[in-house]
């Protein structure tokens, strides 16, 4: 464990694109922690990681990281599919836990860590989904809040991928792109999905019939509130992720690409980024950061299991709207009291 309880001592599980960005971020950009240990299954990943971050301990075996005394809190960036059982496990040693998106790739395996939680008592899981710490969206946050555009009427929002290199299956997109878009519907309109309706193409037709990588996703909320969600991961022309909120007396957006505006031969043009990390990457800083200070002040204020549990919850309903051709309601849940304001 860390001697200084001001200096979290993390241990990265994966250092891939997305967790070794984490790791490099926590090791030059975020006060109050430390990477404490990497692991990869790719040895020669995890030593590049290393060698950047201030030479960590490198395990070779996650369950080893998670229980070394090495280290007082976990980051997950391992692929999908080893999510839930490493959650899992780093519940049962009570070490906080940052799970990059989705929390688990079953609805069933994100209740057995909400149960998990239930039973220890404490909330210990945070869900990486960046966009609550996207200066953009924080803008978009505000002036909901402040009444400035009204009441929420409308949420429009676009999820655009230039291009996916191998086959997925829808049901892959929904899991792992779109549940990104379903959180921020719930967070920014502080209502819950109560009915889906979803329908799909095959536009980059060399990825099969299987793959419907344009998606349009209609949802009806809690509070009287619609939503209209575009996922295109084929879009060839760029990464962009943006929204529009419509409220009653006015409307209020984010996403416009970064970067500057160039008017030239009687053209205006502006840069689109090709990839995720460049258009997310205050928000990587941000998110990370606001774990690590929920972790020194004993307050988790951040994306708990619960709400992973519920966009998994969403995007499997989303599969049974798109296999079926009809809206579907949410099925019915109870919300634990450890997940309620002031739990």
């Amino acid at each position: 464990m860390s001697e200084n309880p001001q200096n979290i001592s993390v241990g990265v599980i994966g250092t891939g694109a997305m967790g070794g960005t984490h790791a490099r971020n926590i090791h030059s950009r975020v006060v109050g922690a430390r990477v404490g240990a990497v692991m990869d299954i790719d040895l020669s990943a995890a030593e590049a990681v290393a060698a950047e971050c201030g030479s960590p301990h490198i395990f070779r075996d996650a369950d080893e990281l998670i229980n070394s005394e090495l280290v007082d809190a976990i980051l997950i960036a391992s692929p999908d599919e080893t999510h839930a059982d490493y959650v899992l496990k780093c519940l049962e040693a009570n070490k906080p836990t940052f799970c990059e998106k989705p929390l688990a790739t079953t609805v069933a395996d994100g209740q057995k860590i909400v149960e998990a939680e239930v039973e220890l008592g404490r909330r210990l899981a945070w869900v990486g989904f960046v966009r609550r710490y996207d200066p953009q969206h924080l803008g978009v946050q505000q002036a909901i809040e402040t009444g400035r555009i009204g009441r929420p009427v409308l949420f429009k929002g676009w999820h655009r991928n230039m291009a996916i290199t191998v086959s997925t299956a829808s049901e892959v997109i929904l899991f792992n792109s779109a549940i990104h878009d379903l959180d921020s519907a719930r967070w920014l309109l502080g209502q819950e999905i109560e009915q889906v309706y979803v329908t799909g193409t095959n536009v980059e037709r060399k990825h099969g019939q299987d793959c419907n990588d344009l998606q349009l996703i209609q949802l009806s909320l809690s509070g009287g509130c619609l939503a209209i969600i575009e996922v295109d991961v084929s879009s060839a022309y760029g990464y962009e992720v943006g929204l529009e909120i419509v409220g009653d007396q006015g409307t209020a957006l984010a996403g416009n690409p970064r970067g500057t505006i160039i008017r030239h031969n009687q053209n205006y043009t502006r840069h689109v980024e090709d990839i995720w990390f460049d258009r997310f990457e205050d928000g990587y800083i941000a998110e990370v950061r606001a774990w690590i200070g929920s972790i020194l002040s004993n307050n988790h204020d951040g994306p708990d299991a619960w709400d992973g549990y519920l966009s998994l919850l969403a995007a499997d309903t989303c599969i049974a709207s798109l296999k079926s051709g009809l809206p579907q309601r949410i099925p019915p849940y109870g919300q634990p009291a450890l997940y309620e304001p002031g739990g």
